[in-house]
């Protein structure tokens, strides 16, 4: 037979329980807001890696006094502005130099431009 000691110290399964309900409410309510947050962020970077690159178009227009003429933008980022080559979508797009409009665009943005 068990014999239990009056100054027996630990956690009851109760409170083990208590303590792993509350840290499940706690990730359910933050994991929401992280992903939020990222794909936020994420949004962001593109629109600045965008900014970055038609500044560089604008510049190569200015050097060589017109646009370039290629669709990857390699022709524009063989400049000191971006020695490893054009920057990467953070959301596994692709950035491509849209030759009406003399201008980068991510694939994954509507025709405007919006919702990357």
């Amino acid at each position: 037979m068990l014999t239990i000691k009056k100054n027996q110290k630990g956690f009851t399964l109760v409170e083990v329980l208590l303590v792993v309900v509350i840290l499940g409410i706690l990730a359910a309510v933050a994991l929401p807001r992280f992903l939020t947050t990222r794909d936020a962020s994420q949004q962001r970077t593109c629109q600045s890696n965008l900014s970055a690159m038609n500044g560089a178009i604008e510049e190569y227009q200015f050097m060589n006094g017109a646009f370039p003429t290629a669709t990857d933008l390699s022709e524009v980022t063989g400049t000191d502005r971006f020695p490893d080559g054009p920057p990467k979508c953070p959301k596994s797009g692709d950035y491509t130099l849209n030759t009406t409009t003399n201008r980068a665009q991510c694939s994954l943005a509507d025709t405007d431009g919006h919702k990357l």
